[in-house]
């Protein structure tokens, strides 16, 4: 990437907009002017019904044979459309709120993902909610809906750990049907028990997508000489010298990111590993490629 030219989906040149309903516009903007294919309306092979054209809907979804006989411009809706609500499960734990080099936070990033996931959600009428440690909005698909969700969002801030297995119990209360469950969160807090939730949360027949996400120099430990580490959970120190571990470091953190891509995929889960440096379209690339294999 041209360093003088950055993406307009780089996470550096998103953090420069205040809020998070303009950076989920910025980021679905840069997503359709990069030519990137919408996969959902008119993919669907079990048609549902039709509802009114909006301005900016994509014409190939429009109904001519209904224009003909109605003079008036429809789009067919279709069963998966209609079927299918989605919950973010965004983690607020205290390791979120993580950075180093001037990036955004894990959870600042997260939270910019999740808006641009709503974002796109709601635009193609699909239903979204939110769960997080505060936060438990029911999924809806109305344009109206956006302004609570960006505001929930916005609300969300780091503190203590994330217990999923909490948040799942929430999930069946409020989706009386199957749901897409999308999951955002660095895995740090008892993954063994993490994963063995999501799981169960998929054997319940929720689809599952998880978006695994570090800090660059939680990969690679750029850091030089003597440091103290704190785990910002549980306060617990650690003096060690990155230089001498950082071999060894990488390695466990290669393996234990390879494990749960394992866990998960040979299961059926959708993972996805991503940095805080990552562009904004791999993150909804993930969703887009999920929506369009089961269409």
């Amino acid at each position: 990437m041209n360093s003088q030219h950055p993406s307009p989906l780089d996470p550096v040149v998103i953090a420069q907009l205040g809020n998070l309903q303009l950076r989920a516009r910025r980021i679905l903007d840069g997503l359709y002017s990069g030519h990137h294919e919408n996969p959902i309306h008119g993919n669907s092979q079990d048609f549902s019904e039709h509802r009114a054209y909006h301005p900016g809907d994509d014409l190939k979804g429009i109904d001519w044979k209904a224009f003909g006989r109605t003079d008036r411009l429809v789009i067919k809706k279709y069963e998966e459309e209609t079927n299918m609500a989605s919950m973010i499960l965004l983690d607020d734990s205290a390791s979120m709120g993580c950075s180093w080099g001037g990036r955004l936070s894990k959870l600042d990033y997260a939270k910019t993902l999740a808006a641009a996931l709503g974002y796109l959600l709601i635009s193609q009428r699909d239903g979204v909610g939110l769960l997080s440690r505060g936060t438990v909005l029911q999924a809806n698909s109305s344009r109206s809906h956006l302004d609570p969700f960006f505001a929930s969002l916005e609300s969300v801030q780091p503190q203590g750990i994330w217990n999923v297995s909490a948040l799942a119990d929430s999930v069946g209360p409020l989706s009386r049907k199957r749901s897409m469950l999308i999951v955002i969160s660095d895995l740090m807090a008892d993954s063994e028990k993490t994963v063995s939730t999501l799981l169960a949360l998929h054997a319940r027949k929720h689809e599952v997508i998880v978006l695994n996400v570090f800090d660059p120099a939680e990969r690679d430990l750029p850091f030089s000489g003597p440091i103290v580490f704190e785990d910002v959970e549980t306060g617990e120190t650690l003096q060690s010298d990155p230089d001498v571990i950082r071999a060894a470091y990488q390695r466990l953190v290669q393996e234990k990111l390879a494990t749960l891509a394992h866990v998960f995929r040979s299961a059926g889960l959708d993972y996805h590993f991503l940095t805080t440096d990552t562009p904004f379209d791999k993150g909804l690339g993930a969703y887009l490629s999920w929506r369009s294999a089961r269409l």
